[in-house]
């Protein structure tokens, strides 16, 4: 069976390439470095990601593509027959399950997926790796809990908070000597980290991340919640229109990570309960029960970061002290 993707543009489309438009042009600049390291992608997910990437698209040549990588075609077979588990004959094929999942869905978590095995491979002398990608992996799964409270896009929201931080890696290594001294005298001090990362090189995390993924040829949505992923005042700010979206991955950008970039005061979890005082929907305590229980089952006895629940629990006994 054979099936195109649309001729023309939504106009949620439209709207998501104006703000990604806008985005390319603001990383003029910063002085971004030519010899980025940054995680390589599997050659097949760059080629998926480039044909996909087209008005129009053939889902068998795309079945192809994903069949020559046999990791990335266990994945998505894995995925597809989970989600339909007890309801439909389970899917054997790669184009079967492109067009069960549907093209932006599949994309998405084989994106996932190709990231996950270039995180974990690639070296860095200041990141635990499995630290890192279960760090990551909590971000997406608080942001696509969140993103189905206000019902925005949970599958981006997944996605956007799992990649937010994903040039981290390469960049803790490359510029492993200024990380240090970020992490021994700024983070101590309350500075963000993308504030330092400005003032020391002229460009942050964000920007590098939003500059590789244009480079790939990822979607616009995900390259924008990449780069704003830290400023939840343009997604609070913004009325109608697409940016909103972006909530949820700027909410999870909040959580507590390794590299310490939200240890200001009032830090990322007093924010968090902030945002749950004013919200009769957000409910933090339950939505963090629910990560840390999806958390646990998804790392598959990996060391897994600190669970969110008592954290909260303990942040809310020392303000209220």
């Amino acid at each position: 069976m054979i099936s195109t993707g649309p001729n023309g543009h939504s106009s949620s489309d439209l709207e998501w390439r104006k703000i990604r438009y806008d985005a390319i042009t603001s990383l003029k600049s910063f002085n971004l470095p030519d010899d980025l390291q940054t995680p390589s992608l599997p050659s097949a997910l760059t080629k998926f990601l480039d044909v996909s990437s087209g008005a129009e698209y053939d889902i068998a040549t795309l079945g192809r593509i994903v069949e020559v990588d046999p990791g990335m075609t266990m994945d998505l077979l894995k995925w597809v027959n989970v989600a339909a588990a007890g309801t439909e004959r389970p899917i054997k094929s790669a184009t079967a399950a492109l067009i069960r999942m549907g093209v932006p869905k599949a994309r998405n978590y084989l994106i996932a997926a190709g990231m996950r095995g270039a995180t974990l491979a690639y070296e860095s002398r200041l990141v635990n790796h499995r630290n890192f990608w279960n760090e990551s992996l909590r971000r997406a799964i608080f942001a696509q809990q969140t993103a189905k409270v206000w019902n925005f896009d949970a599958d981006l929201a997944f996605i956007g908070g799992l990649l937010q931080d994903f040039a981290l890696p390469g960049l803790t290594n490359q510029f492993d000597t200024q990380y240090v001294e970020f992490l021994k005298d700024a983070a101590p001090d309350g500075v963000l980290l993308t504030d330092w990362e400005r003032n020391t090189f002229g460009w942050d995390h964000a920007a590098v991340g939003a500059y590789v993924a244009h480079q790939w040829n990822m979607p616009e949505d995900l390259l924008c919640a990449i780069l704003f992923h830290h400023r939840m005042d343009l997604t609070l700010q913004a009325t109608g229109g697409d940016l909103p979206q972006l909530f949820p991955v700027a909410l999870a950008g909040l959580l507590p990570d390794q590299l310490q970039q939200l240890q200001q005061v009032p830090d990322g979890i007093q924010r968090l309960l902030d945002a749950d005082a004013k919200s009769s929907v957000f409910r933090l305590g339950e939505l963090c029960d629910a990560v840390d229980s999806q958390l646990a089952i998804l790392v598959e006895g990996d060391d897994a970061p600190l669970r969110l629940a008592p954290a909260v629990q303990n942040a809310r006994e020392i303000v209220s002290a």
